[in-house]
């Protein structure tokens, strides 16, 4: 009966200390059995119903890092001293392990061992921890476990308790007054006590709960802010995108907002990964820069925003076309010259750079050049060619591009030929031979068809016109001069001309007659000066009213005869002398005859 209980409790102890062993090994180093003879003593250990393999073998598969720990303490076992929680001269324990009921009952006795187990010399070791039986139970809590100490005398049963949670009593080693009454004196130190002296150990013992860490889901965004540009009243910019993922754990259900009235946003929730469409409008925005943002939230997880700028910038002026004159107007003679060539001035009125054409609409009209960029000019002409009298209109199409095109009417007036009319055609003039000069007639000239610039010619000595020259509508005055013209008819021609005009005429006629009535004779003194030129006869019917001369004699004549006077008239005479410079003297003396 003392080698069955000696063998259980050397067992017991063996174990105890390698578990001590290898919570204690970071502290101080301990001497405690081999692994093997552990391990060996176990396998030997059986009972009638074969529980003993299958209790140490739950321990292992619990304690796994204790197996590992006694295998390397075994090599070092002989080089250490014993600990003093293993007394040299104190009978080698045995353990005894049992599952703990739901009641945490106390064991009421170990296990008696077979009689191959009495003797410690007869233990069979196993050499490695693996020979383990597979076929045991389920691990067997280390709350449950207590020992027992041995002596040479104890006998009978040996009660074992159960430590409450978090506490494993580690029973002493008896000093071999141990009885089966418990009077015993205890002399190794409890679990308890080792934790107050090691606080290292209650760490190990009872290691400190692991919280179990519930992963939320989080928001993930990308891009984490958006611009938009657009120009004030145009068209809005491109859409952009936002994506959105699940950055941590369990389902992420999102819904997405702005705070902006120009953002507008598709689509506005969703569940897991996804995207958000961002739209930005310009509609009525003035030029300026916009800040709003777009917040995505789910329950459970933090919310994400996302700013967005949208710089609106102020639209550019287009090019536009300013012409200057804004309509033209032409005037030329059927069959005539053309018209003088006009300019139209082209100018940028809006912004930018343009580049322009210019296009007529009539085969009459023609520009130069027909094309050019920027401020420029165009010179438009007006060909009359065949065209008859009337008036024609066209236009210049001025284009460019971005910007609407502009018209600059033209007009084109082609009158009726101008000409000139002469009334009456003709004249005619009697004189009598030795009298005195017919009287002036007149001839008048109409310009018609346009303004013409005429000039007046004769074609005789004795006709003379007045004006000779004009250019409008006027009368012209014609004389004759009948001095020294002998007896007869004499013609001539009046000539009106003008430029782009046909020349008109005018024929006069002059008839001299010969005196009807009685004549009488002049002679004078001659005169002795060197520049002597000749003499001029004067005539009245009254003394001293004489008008134009009533003809002239050359130098070296010293008689004249007076013809065509009329009877029972008295007639009055007298000469004078003018020289090549036509320096004239004054009247000789008077002399008269009464004509019978």
């Amino acid at each position: 009966m003392h080698q069955a209980i000696r063998q259980p409790l050397f067992m017991t102890h063996v174990i105890l200390c390698g578990f001590a062993t290898a919570l204690l090994s970071l502290f101080q180093p301990l001497p405690f059995a081999s692994a093997q003879q552990l391990i060996g003593s176990v396998n030997q250990e059986t009972d009638g119903t074969g529980t003993q393999g299958r209790r140490i073998e739950n321990i292992a598969s619990t304690l796994p890092y204790l197996m590992k720990s006694l295998e390397k303490k075994d090599a070092q076992i002989a080089t250490r001293k014993p600990h003093r929680l293993i007394r040299k001269k104190q009978n080698t324990p045995v353990v005894s392990v049992e599952p703990s009921p739901s009641g945490s009952s106390p064991l009421s006795s170990v296990p008696i061992p077979p009689p191959s187990l009495q003797s410690d010399n007869t233990i069979s070791q196993s050499k490695e921890p693996t020979s383990l039986s597979s076929s045991v139970g389920a691990a067997v809590p280390l709350a449950t476990m207590s020992v027992a100490p041995s002596s040479a005398a104890a006998t009978g049963s040996i009660a074992v308790g159960t430590a409450p949670t978090g506490t494993i009593p580690l029973a002493a080693a008896g000093g071999g007054k141990s009885s089966t009454s418990g009077s015993g004196d205890a002399g190794g130190r409890t679990m308890s006590r080792l934790a107050a002296e090691m606080p290292g150990l209650t760490q190990l013992l009872s290691p400190a709960s692991v919280p179990v860490v519930s992963v939320n889901p989080a928001i993930g965004a990308s891009p984490t802010s958006l611009s938009f540009a657009a120009t004030q009243g145009g068209a809005n910019p491109a859409t952009q995108t936002v994506s959105i993922s699940n950055t941590g754990g369990g389902t992420l259900s999102w819904s997405a907002s702005d705070n902006a009235a120009w953002l507008t946003l598709s689509p506005a929730s969703g569940t897991g990964n996804g995207a958000v469409t961002l739209t930005a409008t310009t509609g009525t925005l003035a030029a300026g820069s916009y800040s709003g943002a777009v917040t995505m939230s789910a329950t459970g997880a933090s919310p994400v925003t996302v700013p967005v700028t949208f710089t609106v910038a102020t639209a550019s002026v287009p090019p536009a076309i300013g012409a200057s004159p804004t309509s033209l107007s032409f005037t030329a003679t059927q069959g005539g010259a053309n018209p003088a060539t006009q300019t139209v001035s082209i100018s940028n009125t809006g912004g930018g750079t343009f580049s322009w054409s210019a296009r007529p609409s009539a085969t009459w009209l023609a520009v130069s050049p027909a094309s050019a960029t920027g401020n420029g000019a165009v010179t438009v002409s007006a060909t009359t060619g065949i065209l008859t009298a009337g008036s024609y209109n066209g236009n210049i199409t001025l284009s460019a591009t971005g910007t609407p095109s502009m018209t600059v009417p033209v007009t084109f007036t082609v009158t009726t030929a101008p000409k000139i009319s002469l009334n009456p055609s003709s004249l005619t003039y009697a004189a009598t031979q030795g009298a005195a000069n017919p009287a002036n007639q007149t001839v008048s000239l109409a310009n018609t068809g346009g303004t013409l610039h005429w000039t007046v010619s004769d074609s005789a000595s004795w006709l003379s016109v007045s004006p000779a020259s004009g250019s409008s509508s006027s009368t012209l005055t014609t004389a004759v001069n009948t001095s020294g013209l002998a007896a007869g008819t004499y013609n001539g021609t009046i000539t009106v001309s003008a430029t782009g005009s046909s020349s008109k005429t005018v024929g006069v006629t002059l008839t001299v007659s010969a005196p009807t009535t009685s004549s009488a004779t002049l002679t004078w003194d001659p005169n002795t000066d060197s520049d002597l030129a000749g003499y001029k006869v004067y005539r009245a019917t009254a003394s001293g009213a004489y008008g134009a001369a009533l003809g002239t004699v050359p130098a070296g004549t010293v008689t004249y005869q007076a013809t065509g006077l009329s009877a029972n008239t008295t007639y009055f005479f007298v000469i004078t002398a003018y020289d090549n410079a036509g320096n004239e003297s004054s009247f000789s003396n008077e002399v008269s005859r009464l004509i019978y």
